[in-house]
């Protein structure tokens, strides 16, 4: 994902709020008020929130929102489609084409690209999709991964790894600046919203 930024905060920022998706896929059961709980490698505590649905041109979609605290780092609108989850906006940008964060059947061996259009250029993206097994503080999970290759305004390169459990969503997030790890995301905690108000719980995935 060759992103132009202006500075490599904004650019982290895209990539945190890269791990978003929406209810429809089965490797992210979201609903309205959904909430994943993670620790970061700085030892913060980082949430993620469907906060509601709102349609969006001709899709219904959903509004997730991460924060910290009392700060809110980052909003998007999620749309699902019979071909998978897209990005459609981010941090008030509406984007002419959705970006697929995973399809719909994932596999491993999946490859897409991604082709966005920013204030100050182009955005170019090779997504490739894997098997991993996981453990986080949530439970032990079987995973489909995405990983994508960036680069900054810099020329620095990124490699950003998501995690995508079945029936909880993203339970891992690790980020590699320049081959170096750069940042990571580990699940504490994931609660279901309004269709299902039980707690979900960690468990062994196989």
């Amino acid at each position: 994902m060759a992103f132009l930024l202006k500075n490599s905060a904004v650019f982290f920022l895209v990539l945190l709020t890269f791990t978003q998706v929406s209810m429809a896929n089965d490797f992210y059961p979201l609903e309205d008020g959904s909430l994943w709980k993670y620790k970061d490698s700085n030892n913060k505590t980082i949430v993620k929130k469907a906060v509601r649905e709102e349609k969006l041109g001709y899709y219904p979609s959903v509004l997730l929102e991460v924060s910290e605290g009392k700060t809110l780092l980052s909003s998007e609108y999620i749309v699902v489609t019979n071909e998978g989850v897209f990005r459609f906006a981010l941090d008030g940008k509406r984007f002419d084409q959705g970006a697929l964060l995973l399809k719909e059947k994932p596999k491993a061996g999946d490859k897409w690209t991604i082709n966005l259009a920013f204030d100050i250029g182009k955005v170019r993206s090779e997504v490739k999709v894997s098997e991993e097994e996981v453990t986080v503080p949530f439970g032990k999970f079987k995973c489909f991964v995405t990983t994508t290759v960036s680069k900054d305004e810099k020329g620095t390169e990124y490699q950003l790894k998501n995690y995508y459990a079945q029936k909880v969503g993203v339970v891992k997030v690790t980020i590699e600046k320049a081959g170096k790890k750069h940042y990571e995301l580990e699940l504490l905690e994931f609660k279901l919203g309004s269709s299902n108000t039980s707690d979900a719980k960690g468990a062994e995935k196989k």
